[in-house]
Parts: structure tokens; C-alpha cells; sequence
């Protein structure tokens, strides 16, 4: 979910950040990376609100199939397309997982009860659970296999996807979604030849993506999302085509700039060099302060009450003093973290003044001698008009000091302040002693938090079992006295898919469990049985909207649910073993010397792959390693180490290590480091006397591996295809081959008889070069051919009609059923020409052009306007006495008992579906088009060239090897 409103803070804050995705007008990118479960949810569940909304499984896949084919078709990646879905999660990130899904879950229910109640008839098929897209289900591992044939399918086929890699990183993969993009982009940047200038564009629905694309410090980094329109109703459907969804581009090297101007003003006062990165960092870190998914919101630390300028403000106030808060490796430095806190702990005074504190509570306190005085000059310091608008924490001040009381009174204010706070964890937490140890313990457990955040967005899972192990958090003036602390974590491993399946779904949800496990959930005598209430409350806690409450359910305890389900394991049937695994991201790249059968998993509905050439891996992208040693071996024995060498050694040991347990595989210690080269392919090389052979290709990276993960002794994959032993086996006669060098590039060929030539490595090849046709005339003569258009209020003129007619007309025409005051439902029919698109920037060729200021009309436009005119004009004289609506009714059309305008408006309908217009193209206004007449003329010139051409020009010995 990210940070609550966050997104629309940033683009209000910053407007320029974004900009609206059109048709051929998009930044070249080479990696394009898709956060997929946003992609799930939308295509699965569009509205929620609607309880007979029902979906097959198989519109489902298909809409997913559409999407991706979108997004890949308008950003064009040319070396990267990496799709990641969810998979199992760490505990921080489980806990509110498990209390989203409760939540949807009693909603859901409650929906369904409101619409039985009004006397609606449901659909008796069940509706789709949304919380199946959870990995480990059933739903999950047939998306998973739908998404294989969808990549095979779109490699073997589509010309566009065959030059780049294609990772799936499916549910079976640990780790959120945009996390195990960020580990590979991590991965990516620190291998060798890594290329700086990479284009990264990232599509996902969160808004902490932006704060993930600015960790990787990349400076070409966009975000790809669809439009988000603020303050619309909930009930509003979402728009799942994608034809029909505005996306808009974020760029973040933009963003960089935006907070390189926010806090310029340190240049000239910090006494250390200004760093933009570290800059970065803490821009970060302050992000996380006021909302994110793993740690409870900071009471009254609210985005929509200005707390990001806060702090801000208390950054710049604070930093020239200071330095950054976190290091180049993204840790918190705890002692400048103590002080930025400090600086914000009166905004929790400031809070309590503001929201709680009653001027008659003060007046039973100090009498009201100065009071009412004191206020009102407080009340006209402010500019207020009266005491409301003031700041209450000033007007108290001012009538403490006007009844000449001592100090007492402030510490009157700081007792009943910590008296406030006290309520809040003996309410909240249930505490019944606020000692200095639970304040202690509350403190550590939230820096403790904050840490593992930044280590989670900066190097990937510090702890997967860590958890914050509270439903609410500290207050900022409570988080003290952490500069001392020692903050360590235990990295364990991340639960299998039952686990979190269990740890995360409510009863309600319980079929989507393997059948073992279901009583866990509702039976009296399950030990954790608790941990699925069937009604649980929920606490706004200060915020506004039901989305945001905090869902008071208990914590899963990762030892009891382990322990209960263990007695059950060995009933999973063989098909729910298969899925209840962890699996690496698979990559599939194009290879033309593969060819064989791939079975769709719906062949009712996807065909299958007849002809599939995708050479598909895991992790990497090749299947066997070259050991590289250099020009000498290595020493036998290392008997010194610099300590800048044994630095660089344990940072990169530590580096594999972290790298391999964010994939779940723990590695123990690394005393020897392996360096390769990977296997990337092979080509076919010419020898003597005409014979060919295969030559392995190897990646120019050398990359390390620790010892003890390489698997010795084994054969390396190798392909089960024919292998040419011969130039001739490899050409035969017969054999289509195109030219690629010049005099005739792209020529097109036959193979000859090469017997008199291949023991020299030769073949001999028959080119066919066509005549170009001559065209300079045609050029010169274009505009006898082009369309004329004109202006909208010219042919207004012609037709006798206004120009607003015209305009109308020939777009959208929408006519509702009954009439306006007794409308019959919400069809409406389109009787528009429909010859031009403002939102899509669409025109049709040959009837209406766009240009910078206007629309202009063809003569065909004009032709097809009069007769609309000639056959119906009082549908004319109609729009024209309404101009203000956009929707016009059959009844207020045609009002006469003996008028029918049902049937007026299928003659209409009728009309336009037999004019040649309605089987005319649409093309993006930005496009240049030849028009038909222009492409008669080519085709003429290209006819008379055929007859003509009567040479083949022989190129013997063409093509020498």
C-alpha cells in the first residue's frame, strides 16, 4: 500500500513531476519492470462496492494478458521486461497483510448482508475472493502457469519481445513484488559493465515506489502508473481497459532536482560538502516518518496536517550542525537521529495544545482575571478573527504570564501534557503502568523499526522474522535516549506459502487453505484458534477514512502456528506439496534454433504454442560457467591481507550472503570465492575444408560465486537439437538466406549447388534485386492528390448550420432512453459521426485532421453532414436548442404521441453502420499519413516497376566464410 496519500501530497506539491503518457511522444527505456498484484487486483476485482459483480477465472487471465501486452506496446523496453508478483513476505509486512485481508473480508460480508436486506437477488455463483492473491493458493499457482504460456506465447511470436529478456518472478519467489525488482536492479548495477545511462521505468500503484526508485540512486529512473483523480466517490468504478486509461509518467530524476532545490539553502550553511545522495537519503528516511507498511503512523504525524514541511523545516534547522542521519550503506547514524527527534518532540505539545486543551480547563485553573484578556490579544496577534483561529498553545502561554503566575503553571501543562500521553498507552496498549522502562522499550522497538526499513529498502530483508509487536505507535517526544543503542536482528528464513497462508487469511477466507489446515481456523480445540476472531473492532485513531483504521487483531505467534501445523503436514495431497515451495525468478529469452510444442494450460481458450523458441532458466540467464583464473592460478594459500583488501573481502562475502538469503538459501561461512564467466550461447564457426562447428560464447562479466554453492561433476545443459558438422549440412541448396552487406542489404536469396566451392568455406548464392521504383515525380506532384480540409466554421458556412453543430456532430452524439426528468435506465446510444478524438488524440485519415489550435473537415465530412442533416433534421434543430447538455433523451427528441424515438435512433444507428465512415481507421493525430490518394499513385508506380523488371542479378560466391 506505501504511504497513505503520499502520492497526492508529492503531486500537488510538485506538479511538474508528471506527465501524461501519449502514443509515440514516451522516453526510450531499456528496462521495464511490472509490480504485477496491482495488475491482479484491478483486472479481478474492479469494484467492490458492487456485490453482484462476478468474473470467470479465465476473463481474468485474459484482461492480465491484455494489460501486460499495453504497458509492454507503450513503453518498448529494449533489453529488460521483469515481471514480479508477490510472494511469501516478511513478518513485518504479514501483519498488515493479515489485517488487510480481515478487513476485506468482514466488509465484504457486511456488503452482502446490506443488499439480502434491501430484497436484491444475488448471483448464486460465488463471488471471486480477493484475498486468494496470496501466494500458495490454487488461484496463484494457475496464474502462475497462465503467465509461463503468456511469455513463451509472446517470445515465439511477437517480433517486439524477441530481442529482450523476459524475468517472471511468480508468487513462489520470496519477496514483495517491487522488493525483488529492486534486488535484481541492485544485482544489475553492481555487475560488471554495468552502463550508468540505463533507462529504468517502473509500473505499480504504490506510492513508496518512489521512494524505492530513489534508493537506487540511478539517475534515469520513471514511474509508470495510471491517472489518479483525487477526491472522487468510493463507490466509483475503477477503469480496468487499459485503451481507456490515462498513464502518466513520473520521473524521479526530476524528483531529484525538486529535492535538491527543497533544501538548497544548506549549501551555505553546512560546514561539510553538500551530497545530494546522502540528501536523498534522508528525504527518505523522513518519508518513512509519516507513513509506511511495516511500522504503526506516529500519533498526530499526519501527511494532510502539513507533517512533511515540519519536517522539513526541522531538517534544514537541524542538519548543518548534525550531518546526514543515514551513511552511504542506508543506517541510521543514532545520535543525529536522537537530535532530529528532539527538534520534533514539540510538535506533540504543540498537538495537544491545539486538539485538546479547553479554555475553561484553564479557567478553572487560573481564574479568568487575565484570561479572556490574554486570549484576545493572543486571538489579534494572530490575525484571528476570533479565538478559534488562533493557536491555542499561545493564547495559554499569554494567560499564564497576564495572571502573573511562577513556573508552576508550565509545569501544570507539561503534568496534564503527560497525563495525556499516559491515557493514550494505558487506552491503547493496555498498559497499566507507563514506566520508564515500557517508554524505554516503546522507543527502542520503534527506531528498531525505522532501522530494519531502511536496510529492507536499501539491501533487502535484514530479518525476515522481525515484527513490530504493537498495534500503535510512540509518541516522537518519547522516542529518546536512543544514541546508545545496539540494534541487531536475526536474519532466519521466510515462512513457506501454508505458513503465510495461515498467518494471514481470516476463517472466512478458509477454503483457500489445503483442507489439513482449514479447522485450524474454526475449531475450539485448535491452539490457535483465537488468532481468527469472528468480529473484531477497529480504531480510526485519528484518521478520517475506514481504510486507514487500525485492525485490532491479535499477532500470529510464529512458533504456535509452526507447532500446529506440523501434526498435519503429511495429509497435503502431491498437487498441494508442488506448491507449497520457494522457487527462483525464471528468465526466458527468444532463441531461433529452438523449436518445440508448448501445451496451453486452457487450450479452450489459449491455443497451444505449435512452434515455441524460448530457452527458459532460473536466476541466470545461462546454464553452465567457465572458471576464470586469469593468466596465472591463484596462490595455493593467502598468508596476508592488506586492510583494504580484507575490507573489499568481507564486504563482498557479506554482499553473496545477503544476496543469497533474500532468496531464502543460508550459505554459511565463505572461505573461497569462485569467479566466472556465464555461458551466453554458442555460434557456429567456420573451419578448414568447409567444416563448422559449435563455439561456446561466454558473458564478458566475471562474477563471483562462494565456493561452496557450485555443484561439481555434472554435465552442463546442451541442447538436444541437430548439430551441423558441414558448411553444406548447414546450407543446403535450396536454403532462403537474406544479404547483409552491401551492395544489396536485404536482398533475399537461394542457395546454389556449392560443391565446386565449399572446401574453400564458400557457398554460392543467387540474389534477387527488385528495380526501386522512380517516385521523385510523384513527390513533386503530391498535393494534386492530398485532401483538402478546412476549418469547422467553413463548412458551417456551406452547410447553413453553426460551427458548435459542426463540432458536436462529428464526435460524440449520446441519446438516453425516456426522458430527461424520467430517464429509463443508463443506456445510451452514440449517433456521432465519431470522426475525431480529443482525449485519445485520435483523427480518421481522409475525414478530419487535428492541428495545434483546431479541428479541420474534409469535403467527405461536409457530404456525409448534409445528408445526416437532409435525413434528420430535427435531431439538429434539437442539439441545437440544448447545447448545454451532454446527454440528449428519445422523449424530449420526438415527443409526439406518434413518434417512436426508440426506433428513430436504430435508423440513425442503422444509417451510420452502411456509410463507408463507420468502417473507416483511426490514427494518432501526431502521426504523419499518407493520404488515399497519394498511396493509389505509389501502388500505380509500384505495378509498372513489376512489369518492367525483368533482370536478376547473379552474385556467385557471395558470402565467404
Amino acid at each position: 500500500m506505501g504511504v497513505p496519500k503520499f502520492y497526492r501530497w508529492i503531486s500537488e506539491r510538485y506538479p511538474c513531476l508528471s506527465e501524461v503518457v501519449k502514443e509515440h511522444q514516451i522516453p526510450e527505456f531499456d528496462n521495464l519492470y511490472l509490480d504485477m498484484n496491482g495488475i491482479i487486483h484491478q483486472c479481478s476485482h474492479p469494484n467492490d462496492e458492487d456485490v453482484h459483480f462476478r468474473i470467470s477465472e479465465e476473463k481474468i487471465f485474459a484482461d492480465i494478458f491484455h494489460y501486460l501486452e499495453v504497458l509492454f506496446r507503450i513503453i518498448k523496453p529494449r533489453k529488460v521486461f521483469f515481471m514480479a508478483v508477490d510472494g511469501v513476505a516478511p513478518r513485518a509486512k504479514m501483519n498488515q497483510q493479515r489485517g488487510r485481508r480481515f478487513r476485506s473480508a468482514k466488509e465484504a460480508e457486511e456488503k452482502i448482508k446490506k443488499a439480502l436486506e434491501k430484497g436484491e437477488v444475488l448471483p448464486t455463483e460465488a463471488r471471486f475472493d480477493s484475498n486468494c492473491i496470496t501466494p500458495g493458493t490454487d488461484f496463484m499457482a494457475r496464474l502462475q502457469e497462465q503467465l509461463k504460456y503468456f511469455v513463451h506465447n509472446k517470445l515465439s511470436t511477437d517480433k517486439a519481445w524477441q530481442g529482450v529478456n523476459v524475468y517472471l518472478s511468480g508468487h513462489e519467489t520470496p519477496g514483495e513484488g517491487e522488493h525483488k525488482i529492486m534486488e535484481f536492479i541492485r544485482s544489475e548495477t553492481t555487475k560488471l559493465g554495468h552502463t550508468p545511462n540505463t533507462r529504468h521505468c517502473l509500473y505499480g500503484l504504490d506510492a513508496d515506489l518512489i521512494m524505492l526508485g530513489l534508493t537506487s540512486h540511478e539517475p534515469n529512473f520513471s514511474l509508470l502508473r495510471e491517472e489518479v483523480r483525487f477526491g472522487g466517490k468510493k463507490s466509483q468504478k475503477r477503469i480496468t481497459a487499459p485503451e481507456e486509461t490515462t498513464f502518466h509518467l513520473l520521473h524521479l530524476s526530476l524528483m531529484r532536482e525538486y529535492i535538491d532545490y527543497e533544501f538548497s539553502e544548506l549549501r551555505n550553511k553546512i560546514s561539510f560538502e553538500y551530497d545530494l545522495e546522502r540528501i536523498i537519503d534522508d528525504w527518505v528516511l523522513m518519508g518513512f516518518l509519516v507513513g509506511n507498511d511495516f511500522i504503526p503512523h506516529l500519533p498526530h504525524l499526519h501527511i494532510n496536517h502539513d507533517a512533511l514541511p515540519l519536517l522539513y523545516r526541522t531538517y534544514i534547522s537541524v542538519l548543518p550542525s548534525l550531518g546526514g542521519y543515514l551513511n552511504e550503506n542506508g543506517h541510521l547514524n543514532l545520535a543525529h537521529f536522537e537530535k532530529y527527534l528532539e527538534k520534533l518532540s514539540d510538535f506533540d505539545r504543540e498537538h495537544f495544545s491545539e486538539v485538546f486543551v479547553d479554555l475553561k480547563w484553564f479557567e478553572s485553573k487560573v481564574g479568568n482575571k487575565y484570561l479572556n484578556e490574554a486570549a484576545g490579544l493572543a486571538a489579534e496577534e494572530a490575525g484571528a478573527k476570533d479565538m478559534k483561529k488562533s493557536k491555542p498553545l499561545n493564547i495559554i502561554h499569554n494567560a499564564l504570564e497576564g495572571a502573573g503566575e511562577d513556573g508552576e503553571d508550565d509545569d501544570m501543562f507539561e503534568t496534564e501534557f503527560r497525563q495525556y500521553k499516559r491515557t493514550y498507552y494505558m487506552t491503547k496498549m493496555g498498559v497499566e503502568v507507563v514506566s520508564d522502562e515500557f517508554l524505554a522499550n516503546q522507543a527502542r522497538c520503534y527506531v528498531e523499526g525505522i532501522q530494519w526499513i531502511l536496510h529492507y529498502y536499501y539491501h533487502g530483508v535484514q530479518s525476515w522474522s522481525w515484527y513490530y509487536p504493537h498495534h500503535y505507535a510512540p509518541f516522537l517526544s518519547d522516542v529518546r535516549n536512543v544514541s546508545s543503542l545496539t540494534l541487531t536482528f536475526d536474519l532466519g528464513k521466510p515462512f513457506m506459502p501454508f505458513e503465510q497462508l495461515l498467518g494471514v487469511l481470516p476463517s472466512a477466507s478458509k477454503d483457500l487453505l489445503p483442507r489439513c489446515y482449514q479447522h485450524l481456523m474454526t475449531s475450539p480445540g485448535s491452539p490457535i484458534v483465537e488468532c481468527y476472531p469472528q468480529d473484531f473492532k477497529t480504531d480510526l485513531n485519528g484518521k478520517q477514512q475506514e481504510w486507514e483504521a487500525v485492525v485490532l487483531i491479535p499477532f500470529i505467534d510464529e512458533k504456535c502456528l509452526l507447532a500446529a501445523m506440523e501434526p498435519y503436514t503429511h495429509k497435503l495431497a502431491p498437487s498441494e506439496k508442488a506448491r507449497n515451495r520457494h522457487t527462483e525468478c525464471a528468465i526466458n529469452c527468444f532463441d531461433k534454433e529452438l523449436d518445440y510444442a508448448y501445451n496451453s494450460p486452457l487450450p479452450q481458450l489459449f491455443p497451444n504454442i505449435v512452434h515455441c523458441h524460448v530457452r527458459f532458466s532460473l536466476d541466470e540467464p545461462s546454464g553452465s560457467q567457465m572458471l576464470y583464473l586469469g593468466n596465472t592460478p591463484p596462490p595455493a594459500k593467502v598468508t596476508h591481507l592488506t586492510d583494504k583488501e580484507q575490507k573489499e573481502w568481507v564486504k563482498e562475502v557479506q554482499g553473496l550472503s545477503e544476496q543469497y538469503a533474500r532468496k531464502g538459501t543460508v550459505i554459511n561461512e565463505t572461505d573461497v570465492v569462485v569467479y566466472a564467466q556465464l555461458l551466453t550461447g554458442r555460434k557456429y564457426v567456420i573451419g578448414q575444408n568447409g567444416n563448422v562447428h559449435l563455439e561456446k560464447q561466454f558473458a564478458k562479466q566475471v562474477l563471483p560465486y562462494p565456493y561452496q554453492t557450485i555443484v561439481k561433476d555434472i554435465k552442463a545443459f546442451d541442447s538436444s537439437l541437430a548439430r551441423f558438422k558441414t558448411l553444406e549440412e548447414l546450407f543446403p541448396p535450396g536454403t532462403v538466406v537474406f544479404m547483409v552487406a552491401n551492395p544489396y542489404y536485404g536482398a533475399m536469396g537461394d542457395v546454389q549447388d556449392s560443391s565446386d566451392v565449399i572446401n574453400e568455406g564458400r557457398v554460392r548464392v543467387v540474389f534477387s534485386v527488385p528495380c526501386e521504383p522512380q517516385l521523385d515525380a510523384l513527390i513533386q506532384s503530391q498535393h494534386k492528390y492530398s485532401v483538402k480540409y478546412c476549418p469547422g466554421y467553413v463548412l458551417a458556412s456551406r452547410l447553413g448550420i453553426t460551427s458548435y453543430l459542426v463540432s458536436r456532430f462529428s464526435g460524440s452524439i449520446f441519446i438516453g432512453r425516456g426522458s430527461k426528468k424520467n430517464p429509463h435506465g443508463e443506456q445510451k446510444a452514440n449517433v456521432g459521426l465519431n470522426l475525431k478524438f480529443n482525449k485519445k488524440n485520435e483523427e480518421v485519415p481522409g475525414y478530419t485532421k487535428r492541428t495545434e489550435k483546431e479541428w479541420l473537415y474534409s469535403a467527405a465530412v461536409e457530404d456525409l453532414l448534409a445528408e445526416y442533416l437532409e435525413r434528420f433534421s430535427e435531431l439538429f434543430d434539437f442539439v441545437a436548442r440544448n447545447s448545454h447538455d451532454d446527454v440528449f433523451y428519445e422523449d424530449d427528441i420526438w415527443p409526439g404521441e406518434d413518434e417512436n424515438g426508440a426506433e428513430k435512433v436504430q435508423e440513425i444507428q442503422g444509417w451510420l453502420k452502411n456509410h463507408p465512415v463507420s468502417s473507416s481507421s483511426r490514427a494518432s493525430c501526431d502521426l504523419q499519413i499518407l493520404d488515399a490518394g497519394i498511396v493509389e499513385k505509389i501502388e500505380e508506380e509500384l505495378e509498372k516497376t513489376k512489369v518492367k523488371q525483368d533482370a536478376v542479378v547473379r552474385l556467385h560466391d557471395s558470402i565467404v566464410w
